[in-house]
């Protein structure tokens, strides 16, 4: 295979970060944030929640590939912390999970209490020149409907008393409830941001317009046009505003291309990318791409967006 042709074949739009307002918004307060606790030397604690799909983990990695960047040129030693918080989340467990993510080769030791890991943790982060820390999948502290969860977060409070590290909690909308439940934690975690999917408004249908321009410049492959207004509402009603089915869709779209040496996006193609990605049973009259759609959202029962904005509430 020529280099030409594998570069084509490695294509993946999760290769690029896409600059939606939801992420320029959250990125821009993200900086801030960070930026002030470095300035007092306070810590502080930065909510970012929404739906899942709509791209928060891609902006944490872009936030960690900056530091890395700035790193590289300033020559200072920054670093970032990711750890997902378990689904039944305690003291102890989540303090084993932070220790693994700093690669403690003592992180699973049964004999250690969750106050001598707490202390392992503070001096890990302070070895390892750790500024922030991000907790992903914080909708779990407010799930687990137990005493030990409310700890669990008691515990990220006293944390932060101990460091001066940027503390950023991301999850799913209900992710606040957290915060409703625990002053303390509120006071701490007063920044959030609500990233939320492109919704049916006049300034969001506008942004998601711009959204699939600026993808189709990305392509490697020719295209249809995506700009036209019953384009945007097909990709719209196929992704429900969500980026991370619309880098799906396009993403098979252009695989297809590439291995069946066709001449570019069309309809067919996104027909059977949306098949093949997103709804394998969709009937014609209920695939986006198709000639007989009928424009009519994907909400109804066994649809691939059935109650979605209940379930990521």
């Amino acid at each position: 295979m020529s280099n030409y042709k594998e570069n084509l074949a490695q294509f993946s739009l999760r290769h690029h970060f896409i600059l939606s307002p939801q992420a320029e918004r959250a990125l821009t307060r993200l900086i801030e944030v960070h930026g002030d606790t470095r300035r007092t030397g306070t810590s502080k604690g930065l909510v970012i929640q929404g739906p899942s799909g709509v791209g928060k983990s891609t902006l944490i990695k872009e936030y960690v590939r900056e530091l890395e960047s700035a790193k590289r040129k300033e020559g200072v030693h920054r670093s970032v912390l990711i750890v997902e918080i378990p689904s039944s989340p305690t003291k102890k467990n989540l303090a084993t999970a932070m220790l693994t993510a700093m690669k403690d080769p003592y992180a699973d030791s049964r004999g250690h209490s969750a106050e001598t890991k707490f202390a392992r943790i503070i001096l890990l982060l302070s070895n390892l020149g750790v500024e922030v820390v991000v907790l992903d999948e914080a909708q779990h502290l407010v799930d687990y409907k137990r005493n030990d969860a409310y700890e669990a977060a008691d515990w990220i409070k006293s944390m932060m008393n101990e460091t001066s590290i940027t503390f950023v909690l991301v999850g799913l909308k209900r992710t606040e409830g957290l915060l409703w439940a625990n002053e303390q934690l509120r006071r701490r975690f007063s920044a959030t941001v609500d990233y939320n999917r492109f919704m049916l408004t006049e300034s969001c249908w506008t942004q998601f317009a711009m959204l699939l321009q600026g993808i189709r410049e990305l392509l490697p492959v020719a295209s249809i046009n995506f700009s036209d207004k019953e384009m945007i509402r097909r990709f719209y009603l196929a992704s429900f505003g969500l980026i991370d089915y619309l880098i799906k869709v396009i993403d098979r779209s252009v695989w297809l291309v590439q291995h069946r040496d066709a001449e570019g996006i069309n309809l067919p193609i996104l027909c059977e990318a949306f098949k093949d990605e997103v709804w394998s049973a969709a009937p014609e009259e209920r695939n986006p791409f198709s000639d007989a759609f009928d424009f009519k959202p994907l909400i109804r029962d066994c649809e691939p967006f059935e109650n979605f904005d209940i379930i990521a509430a």
